[in-house]
């Protein structure tokens, strides 16, 4: 994470959780990097809006069917997290896929 996302994150008492769905992302097969934009936040906004970087090699004959099974993945992983849909799409910007989600009862946001 970012030092700035990572000192947001902190000033609203949701860093643990920002780590460890950034830690699980990770995990996923295809995921190479997860980034957070927090700026919500500060609006009273109660929505986690993250970008995940991935590598998924277009010569692959699945490729089609890999993609959808790792943004199935990252889904059923956020909502693991207690972050659900907004309606919002998961935008697809070739290299990273956007997503805007809302935040559940473990992310309540507790500023200091």
């Amino acid at each position: 994470m970012k030092a700035r996302e990572a000192e947001t994150a902190r000033r609203f008492g949701v860093l643990d959780q920002c780590t460890a769905l950034e830690k699980d992302l990770l995990k996923i097969d295809g995921v190479s990097s997860v980034d957070f934009d927090l700026s919500g936040f500060y609006d009273n906004m109660h929505e986690l809006i993250f970008l995940t970087g991935y590598n998924i090699d277009v010569r692959r004959a699945d490729y089609f069917e890999a993609l959808h099974k790792m943004r199935a993945e990252i889904v059923e992983t956020a909502q693991a997290h207690d972050l659900t849909g907004t309606g919002d799409r998961i935008e697809d910007y070739g290299a990273h896929l956007y997503f805007v989600r809302r935040c559940g009862k473990a992310w309540d946001v507790k500023e200091s």
